[in-house]
């Protein structure tokens, strides 16, 4: 059986009519399409120039504005053709060419012929025209992209459907009327843009002008809305813009792009990316790297200029907010702040119920920088303000915070994070009331971990290095720390704050410490400041002299100041402090509070009555140092227990006493303490301190001895301390004591000396003084009527030469007790007035034998009253302080002075002074100056100065035996101005005068006088040294006889010190030295060289004597030899030389030496001596051995007679008296009565003494004498060769009589004679002379040969045999 095939189903029969018609349908398609190509290719290719016009209106229709084109072409380059437009032109609304394309290629497709349209369009070097006009609308090419209504923008629709266009070496002209820009054009644009059915893509590349920057590139992607119908509807894309400036003028694209900011230069690289959202940019990225940026962010704000600028901006618009965030920004500014690389990021909503809310981000936040750029930043007012006021520093190095509500006024808050190196600046508070208050505290160098909320938070504090600022707490509001660290807790409910600090450890360079504390604010809402402190903590270490650092302004400014100069160095250790209570009663004198500081104090120095807080005039009060006790501050008071020290410049002393100051607001400082140790310590801090004015000065000048007990007890209000009283007791057992350095000193003294601050007293003291017991009593005394307080002390006692001779303090009295034995009684009262001591010393001198010169000598038993007064005299009020002196020694010593007491040393006003006066005579006080009226008997001056001899003779006498020097222009007022001296005998310098009458005066250094007496009379001036000098004396005297005795005394006198003879000016008309008249006298002399050092020198200006028969004038100097300033040796071994130049002009040489003593030695002559000669010793003082020098002697017409020996038998030898007994020849008629000359002349030398010739000549009326040889002037001795050349013939005198040269010498010169004259040399006759002046040896010397005899020696002696001759 056969199965019939199976019918189709009707779905199949459906499917298969469908599959025919699609293919016949595909292959009309197919047809269709290769008849429209082939129309393409046979007709419309080949003709489409002849279509220009139908396409310009076709593109005109399209773009909506005319477009004209040059030329159409196409090609065929496959299936489908491509066209070539030439000079396509597209005009604006107004006609104006918005686009030209020199050339166009159109790329087509099957596709693109599709959709009317082109597959590429592909332009070279168009010349674009981008226009913005006054409304806003952007026109590129003439096409409006504003337009976006359905009935227009056909043009943006129409490019923005081509598949693919590109541009190539365009330029581009941007035009912008509504900022009324310069046009801006573009060169060498290459664009590229690509469309599909819903996406955009483009890219820019273009050149600015140079001004602008380098090439950039723009680029975009975007994104069409799905049911959006037009493709140029560009204000519906979505999507991101990039653009990528490598090099950019930031200025000149702020000309022509709208921004928020000014930017006035910069330059650099942008890369920035846009978010685009229906056609806004709804938020982008900037990766920004610039330099010298410019730019101002605010029209009220100041340009922000930075030297380099980088990282990345970004911002994004919300639905109801905003965000913003920066990416490793960091910057330099033009002033050098460098902000740090860190990230920030906020954001805020404002679309929730309560007022929105909002985050912050941030860490590396450079505070300061921020500060410092605060000016150019918008930040707003408020926070401008509070950068201003407190200027913060520091680097936030994290930070996260949240809130709810307006960010300038959140209701709800949250933060956490960490600041390091914070600064923040303090505020001082100003009160409208003008009340103290406490300001806003700073803090410098902290780090900070914080976390809180708007009702609680912590944080933890450490400072290294740092500092807190309490503006209004302290007088110095910074507190620097070297560490610091604790944990803080707050917690706030309403106005209510409260604060703990747990963990608080603090150290520096004052303290060191630990502690705890808590603050919270006043229960009454009126008063809820400063609050309410519990406060309390322990200290290891601390400075008690910073301890005034840390006294809050509540405690009065004159307490502080007294524990800062108080306190000036303490160690404190075991320190406590508590400080609890309402801050606004500090220091909780009164009422509930605890203020309390103590600790143990070492090494402390503290000044009880400080100077700079004392403020009054006069001595400050001592300083103890090295004290060790118990320093305390309770409340309002200040206590020092338990003090065991020493006084400050008083080692010795040790000081046991308790301070305290109840009250630091009214400081009155008590001091109750007990010293002990060297008495002499103990008056020194008397004398230097106030106590010491209290005491009315009584004890200034007071020493002492030994250990003494000090009681002592002050009182002192620091700001009246004219009201300090003190009172005290100074114990003596067995001390030595002086009240002054010219009172006797006190030696084992006992009693006890009460004092206070109206005066001390002292009762039964009992000492010794002069060798002898002393009973002392006295004290301060203010009369009942209320007039002035005075001390007075009164001593009576013994008084023993030996003790005298030991007390030093007497001066040159206790050296006048060398001549003194024996003792006497004694009474002394010293009155302190006005602050000067009133002394009377009262004495008969009886038992005591004074063996002085005349006239004060006297016996043991004899009674030789003495009285010592010195008292201040009554003065008018504001005038100087005067004083009385009166020294009475019986009758015959009365001396009284006035003298003003009110500088440094006393100064005498007027004085007279009487010695041994006849009864009815005394020596008046004159008005100024000082008169002396002296009368003598027989009185040696030398033998006063072998008593006084080690005495300063410029002590001042202002208190018996002031051993001191005043000096010189003060003792000088002493001297008498005036002065009457009348004597029968005076010795001075061991000559005596006889029968002296003296007048005269003083005038500063300068004495002037008539003398006259029996030796001397005339006008004499002496001026007393003064400075390097040595003083001068003027004299012109009638008559000055100095005997032989004297003139040795004189020499004696000037061996002494060349330095200190004062310069001469002296005139005597009638002058007797060694009983010789020698005429009139002159002397000019100055003493040259300084007494500090350089070489002394005595210089003779002149020296002149002036006689019938010859004057004799000389110049010269007397002066150390070799001595130098550097290296001079002692007085002693000193040696000095005398040289002197003379010149002796002669009359008559035989009544000149008939003057000196030397009577018929030399008949007659006349002439001159001229040379130099010098010599050790002094120019009185002729040294023969050391004598040196030359001299020339010409002398003419004389004769020598005989004459005895000595230097006047000398000049007999020259005289050939002896000769004949020994010559041979009969030459008895010349030489028997002495040798009549013509002249005598040659030179003399002298060496050591020894006096030389080689050319000495004697020319008589027959014969010549030659002579040459020595003579030892010290010896008197000499050997002399002497030559007789008889006168043969006139050539022979001649030749005589001619000069010999000293150069060649007589050897020579006889050699010459006999040469030329060979008769004379048989006549002639030579002798050698030798031995002593008192006894010559003459001896012939034989004639020899003519070698030998021309030229022998001065020294050879003759023979034995020769001398028999």
């Amino acid at each position: 059986m056969n199965d019939s095939p199976p019918l189709p189903s009707g779905l199949l029969k459906v499917y298969a009519a469908c599959a025919k018609w699609f293919l016949w349908l595909l292959a009309t398609a197919w047809l269709l399409l290769l008849l429209a190509w082939g129309a393409l290719h046979a007709w419309i290719v080949p003709r489409i120039g002849e279509w220009r016009p139908q396409l310009e209106m076709q593109a005109s229709r399209a773009l909506g504005i005319p477009v004209r084109i040059g030329s159409v072409s196409a090609t065929r380059d496959g299936l489908v053709p491509s066209l070539q437009l030439e000079s396509v032109v597209l005009l604006d609304a107004g006609g104006r060419e918005a686009l030209r394309l020199p050339r166009v290629e159109a790329a087509l497709s099957l596709r693109s012929l599709w959709n009317l349209g082109f597959d590429q369009l592909y332009i070279e070097r168009p010349e674009l025209d981008v226009r913005r006009g006054k409304d806003g609308h952007v026109f590129v090419a003439g096409l409006d992209l504003a337009r976006g209504g359905q009935d227009d923008g056909g043009g943006a629709d129409w490019f923005f459907q081509q598949a693919e266009f590109v541009i190539r070496g365009g330029t581009v002209r941007w035009t912008d009327e509504l900022r009324d820009a310069p046009p801006l054009q573009l060169a060498n644009v290459d664009l590229v843009m690509r469309n599909s059915a819903r996406r955009h893509s483009m890219r820019l590349d273009a050149t600015p002008p140079t001004a602008w920057g380098d090439r950039f590139t723009v680029m975009g992607m975007f994104r069409q809305p799905l049911l959006s119908g037009r493709a140029g509807r560009w204000q519906d894309w979505s999507g991101q813009l990039h653009a990528d400036f490598h090099r950019v003028d930031l200025a000149e694209l702020h000309r022509y792009v709208q921004l928020q900011v000014r930017i006035d230069s910069g330059r650099g690289a942008v890369r920035a990316w846009a978010d685009v959202d229906r056609g806004q940019v709804v938020g982008g990225v900037a990766d920004v790297s610039a330099a010298d940026v410019s730019t101002t962010l605010g029209p009220s704000l100041q340009p922000l200029a930075l030297a380099s600028v980088s990282g990345r901006l970004g911002g994004k618009r919300l639905p109801g907010g905003w965000e913003l965030q920066a990416s490793e920004l960091q910057f330099v500014t033009a002033e050098g702040q460098r902000w740090p690389a860190g990230n920030v990021f906020a954001s805020f909503d404002e679309s929730g119920k309560e007022g929105g809310s909002g985050e912050f981000r941030a860490d590396r936040l450079d505070l300061g920088a921020l500060g410092q750029l605060a000016g150019r930043l918008p930040l707003g007012d408020a926070t401008h303000a509070a950068l201003d006021r407190y200027a913060p520093q520091g680097v936030v190095e994290n930070v996260q915070a949240r809130w709810q509500g307006p960010w300038q006024s959140p209701r709800k808050y949250q933060a956490k994070g960490r600041i390091s190196g914070l600064y923040v600046a303090s505020a001082p508070h100003e009160p409208a009331d003008g009340k103290h208050a406490a300001g806003t505290p700073g803090v410098r160098n902290a780090s900070i971990d914080f976390d809180f909320s708007e009702s609680r938070g912590k944080a933890r504090l450490s400072l290294a290095g740092g500092a807190l600022e309490l503006p209004g707490v302290f007088e110095d509001p910074v507190l620097p720390f070297d560490q610091l660290s604790t944990d803080v807790q707050w917690t706030l409910d309403g106005d209510r704050i409260s604060v703990n600090a747990a963990n608080l450890r603090f150290a520096n360079a004052d303290a060191q410490g630990e502690g705890e504390a808590s603050w919270r604010t006043g229960a009454d809402p009126q008063h809820r400041f400063p609050g309410v402190i519990d406060l309390k903590g322990t200290l290891a270490r601390a400075n008690g002299a910073r301890v005034w650092r840390y006294l809050p302004l509540v405690v009065p400014q004159d307490a502080r100041e007294y524990v800062h100069q108080g306190v000036a160095q303490a160690d404190v250790t075991d320190g406590k402090f508590r400080l609890q209570g309402e801050l606004n009663h500090f220091p909780f004198r009164t009422g509930p509070g605890d203020f309390h500081v103590s600790g143990h104090v070492r090494n402390a120095t503290f000044a009880f009555a400080p100077r700079g807080v004392v403020k009054t005039a006069g001595l400050p009060w001592p300083t103890l140092q090295q004290l060790s006790g118990h320093l305390s501050f309770d409340k309002g008071g200040m206590t020092v227990d338990d003090v065991d020290g020493r006084f400050a410049g008083a080692p010795g002393l040790r000081v046991k006493a308790r301070a305290e100051i109840p009250d630091l607001a009214h400081t009155v400082v008590g001091v109750d303490g007990e010293v002990q140790g060297p008495l002499a310590e103990a008056l020194a801090i008397v004398q230097r301190s106030p106590i010491s004015a209290l005491a009315q000065d009584a004890l200034g000048q007071a020493s002492g001895n030994g250990n003494a007990d000090v009681k002592l007890a002050l009182s002192l209000p620091i700001s009246q301390m004219a009201r300090s009283t003190v009172q005290g007791t100074v114990t003596l057992a067995g001390n030595d004591v002086q009240i002054t350095p010219d009172t006797p000193a006190l030696q084992r003294a006992r009693g006890v000396v009460t004092f206070n601050d109206r005066g001390f007293a002292l009762a039964g003291t009992q000492a010794r003084a002069f060798g002898g017991d002393v009973r002392i009593e006295g004290g301060t005394r203010t009369p009942a009527n209320g007039g002035e307080t005075t001390v007075q002390i009164r001593a009576q006692g013994v008084a023993t030469a030996e003790g005298l001779r030991q007390a030093r303090e007497l001066g040159y009295i206790a050296r006048l007790a060398k001549q003194a034995t024996g003792s006497a009684p004694y009474a002394v009262a010293v009155n302190f007035r006005r602050g000067k001591p009133e002394v009377l010393v009262t004495s008969s001198l009886q038992g005591l034998a004074i063996d002085l010169p005349a006239p004060l000598t006297k016996a043991a038993n004899e009674a030789l009253p003495l009285r010592y007064e010195n008292m201040v005299m009554p003065g008018t009020a504001g005038g100087p302080l005067q004083d009385w002196l009166a020294v009475e020694v019986g009758k015959l010593v009365s001396v009284n002075y006035v003298r003003d007491i009110s500088g440094a040393e006393p100064r005498v006003l007027r004085g007279a002074i009487a010695l041994n006066l006849p009864p009815g005579e005394t020596a008046v006080l004159p008005e100024q100056g000082v008169t002396a009226n002296v009368r003598l008997g027989t009185a040696s001056i030398d033998a006063w100065e072998q008593v006084l001899d080690g005495v300063a003779v410029a002590s001042s006498p202002s208190r018996p035996g002031a051993g001191t020097a005043a000096p010189p222009s003060n003792a000088s007022g002493y001297l008498p101005n005036m002065l009457a001296l009348r004597a029968r005998q005076i010795t001075v310098e061991g000559r005596t005068l006889h029968n002296v009458v003296v007048g005269g005066s003083r005038e500063g250094q300068v004495w002037r006088g008539n003398v006259d007496a029996d030796e001397l009379g005339g006008y004499l001036e002496y001026r007393q040294p003064s400075g390097a000098g040595a003083g001068r004396v003027y004299a012109r005297l009638s008559r000055l006889a100095i005997a032989a005795s004297q003139a040795n005394a004189v020499e004696t006198l000037l061996d002494e010190q060349p330095g200190s003879i004062p310069a001469l000016d002296i005139v005597v008309d009638d002058f007797e030295l060694r009983g010789r008249k020698l005429g009139k006298l002159e002397i000019d002399a100055v003493n040259r060289g300084g007494r500090e050092g350089g070489t002394r020198e005595w210089r003779l200006n002149k020296l002149a004597l002036s006689m019938p028969e010859a004057q004799f004038t000389a110049t010269g100097n007397w002066a150390a030899v070799d001595a130098q300033a550097a290296a001079r040796p002692a007085r002693g071994s000193e040696r000095r030389r005398t040289v002197m130049n003379f010149r002796f002009d002669i009359a008559d040489a035989g009544q000149l030496l008939a003057r000196l003593g030397m009577k018929d030695v030399i008949r007659r002559a006349a002439g001159r001596m001229e040379g130099q000669v010098a010599w050790l010793g002094s120019p009185l003082g002729l040294d023969y051995p050391s004598m040196q020098g030359a001299f020339h002697v010409d002398v003419a017409n004389g004769q020598f007679l005989k004459a005895d020996p000595g230097l006047a038998k000398l000049l007999g030898v020259l005289s050939l008296q002896s000769l004949p007994r020994r010559l041979s020849l009969d030459f008895r008629d010349v030489f028997s009565e002495g040798f009549q000359f013509d002249f005598v002349r040659g030179d003399v030398t002298i060496q050591q003494g020894v006096a030389a010739t080689n050319n000495l000549q004697m020319k008589g009326v027959n014969a010549a004498v030659l002579m040459e040889g020595k003579a030892d002037i010290a010896r008197e001795t000499q050997d002399i060769r002497v030559v007789v050349v008889p006168e043969i013939n006139a050539g022979t005198a001649s030749l005589v009589a001619a000069a010999i040269n000293p150069a060649i010498g007589l050897g020579t010169f006889l050699a010459q004679l006999f040469l030329r004259q060979p008769l004379a040399r048989a006549a002639t006759q030579q002798f050698q002379i030798d031995g002593s002046w008192a006894d010559p040896r003459i001896t012939r010397v034989p004639r020899q040969g003519a070698a030998a005899s021309t030229a022998p020696n001065a020294g050879d002696k003759p023979t034995e045999k020769e001398a028999s001759r």
